[in-house]
């Protein structure tokens, strides 16, 4: 029973360079300053609880190696990176994926492109039909030519 409690156990989390981490906060604290990029379009408050995050990071590893920190302070640190990071994603990076049975095929594949992938495929196909459309032969004659 002991044995298959730890086969099912968590897989110890990857070290991260915690100097690494803080010049990253940094230019994303630029760019809310800034007002550009995709943290310079979060709203007021979402803006104020990523800054609030990025102090509570920066005094947590400030002059510190990943290595000196105790567990709770890595899964802290992890889960506020985290949040920060999903705070500056947009609709337009959210992944999207479906599964597509392939054309002449009863196999199922799984797809998976972004928003904004997925808008230009659709805006690209809109736009070839539309050119094919005014391409076309519009003569009211038959393919055997006219009578």
């Amino acid at each position: 029973m002991c044995a298959t409690a730890t086969a099912f156990a968590a897989p110890p989390a990857t070290p991260f360079d915690a100097q690494a981490v803080l010049e990253q906060q940094k230019t994303i604290r630029a760019d809310i300053d800034a007002g550009k990029g995709a943290y310079g379009k979060l709203n007021p408050a979402t803006r104020q609880e990523v800054r609030e995050r990025q102090d509570k990071l920066s005094k947590l590893l400030e002059n510190r190696r990943y290595e000196d920190l105790s567990q709770a302070e890595q899964d802290q640190a992890r889960v506020d990176m985290a949040w920060i990071e999903y705070a500056g994603k947009t609709d337009d990076d959210r992944l999207v994926c479906e599964r597509v049975r392939t054309v002449g095929s009863n196999r199922v594949e799984r797809i998976c492109k972004t928003v904004a992938q997925r808008r230009e495929e659709k805006k690209s196909n809109k736009d070839n039909a539309d050119r094919a459309l005014q391409n076309r032969n519009l003569s009211p004659c038959g393919p055997e030519g006219c009578s």
